[in-house]
């Protein structure tokens, strides 16, 4: 691809081409620091910049003038490094909604809520969204996804509060696993589940 498809605001006068040519080894850039970048570059610079074809410079004057060459294309590679890392940690990830489905009360004491399964950054999550808050009792609320036969269930992890959001194991099928349940456990060292479910829903 030609650099010339993707035109970049030049840097400012005096670099003579210096910063363009270090951060072209690192390949194209496709958005421009904005101004605030470059002034972050001058702004950190030990003393004012010199014009390099200044000719009426003295000898002592032009090595100085020569070594800020350098010592701006360095500090444009870090400016314009540490922009673009900002950048990228600002914008939010990009969620896709795969399935979703409601969830319902089992006994008194459950809720209404609704599960969906989105993709982020190539991860499946599951997302619960409950009405109320459930009481765990003296024990902890568990997340599982569950075959609709009830014949295998995975759990997903510990719900706190009325929302939650899980990574889902890698290579899980949730068309396989499409019922979420939502169950109170005990403190007893039993990692099955217990029986006590509250809040079930098929997803899908």
């Amino acid at each position: 691809m030609n650099n010339d498809d993707h035109p970049t605001t030049p840097p400012p006068r005096g670099t003579g081409g210096r910063v363009a040519e270090v951060l072209a080894r690192g390949g194209i850039i496709e958005h421009t620091p904005p101004p605030r970048v470059w002034d972050a570059i001058v702004r950190s610079l030990p003393g004012p910049l010199s014009l390099p074809d200044d000719s009426r410079q003295s000898p002592v004057r032009r090595r100085r003038t020569r070594g800020a060459g350098p010592l701006l294309a360095a500090a444009a590679v870090g400016a314009v490094i540490s922009w673009a890392v900002t950048e990228l940690i600002d914008q939010d990830p990009v969620v896709n909604p795969l399935v979703a489905g409601e969830l319902a009360a089992l006994t008194e004491g459950g809720t209404q809520g609704r599960a969906e399964i989105v993709e982020v950054a190539g991860q499946q999550h599951l997302r619960i969204d409950l009405a109320e808050r459930l009481d765990a009792g003296d024990g902890y609320l568990e997340v599982w996804l569950l075959r609709p036969d009830a014949s295998g269930m995975v759990t997903v992890g510990v719900l706190r509060g009325d929302t939650g959001d899980f990574v889902l194991p890698a290579g899980l099928d949730v068309a396989e696993f499409a019922v979420v349940d939502i169950s109170r456990e005990h403190l007893d060292g039993d990692p099955e589940h217990g029986g006590d479910s509250l809040v079930r829903g098929e997803i899908g």
